[in-house]
């Protein structure tokens, strides 16, 4: 059984006349790029310790919590991702991620709030990422926010 150890949260921004390379670029922007995503649920394992920097070697898996917005011309758009630390380090955490047309930061927020007091836990800390886009002529832009442990 894998428990990732360490997280970290990022956000990034891609453009390109291609829908996927905009979100390969968004993927290079916020530092996450060079791995292998798997997708997960939103919880963070208890004792999980925030790290700034990936320090695996490329090409490994990460396993990810992520929302991503694909825009173009007279669009724009956002991404958030919160993560909720509880008080009790040997208790799990959650983690909400949305996109929209409008800022989403405060509602991911909300619902990391939301999400403990339906757990009974109590919150030390709310970390967020967000990333806003705007869309330019003759391409996609596409943001991205994630939590990423591994």
């Amino acid at each position: 059984m894998i428990t990732p150890q360490y997280y970290t949260i990022v956000s990034g921004r891609g453009e390109s006349k291609y829908k996927l390379v905009a979100f390969d670029k968004a993927l290079l922007d916020a530092g996450i790029g060079d791995y292998n995503l798997v997708k997960v649920s939103s919880i963070i394992p208890p004792g999980c310790i925030f790290r700034e920097t990936i320090d695996l070697s490329k090409g490994s898996i990460l396993y990810a919590a992520y929302a991503e917005k694909i825009v173009q011309e007279g669009q724009s758009g956002s991404t958030a991702v919160a993560i909720a630390i509880p008080t009790d380090s040997d208790k799990n955490g959650v983690i909400f991620e949305d996109s929209s047309d409008n800022n989403v930061e405060n509602i991911v927020r909300d619902m990391c709030q939301e999400a403990m007091f339906n757990r009974g836990k109590s919150i030390a800390n709310i970390k967020c990422s967000s990333i806003a886009i705007k869309g330019i002529p003759d391409k996609y832009v596409c943001g991205i926010s994630a939590v990423v442990m591994w």
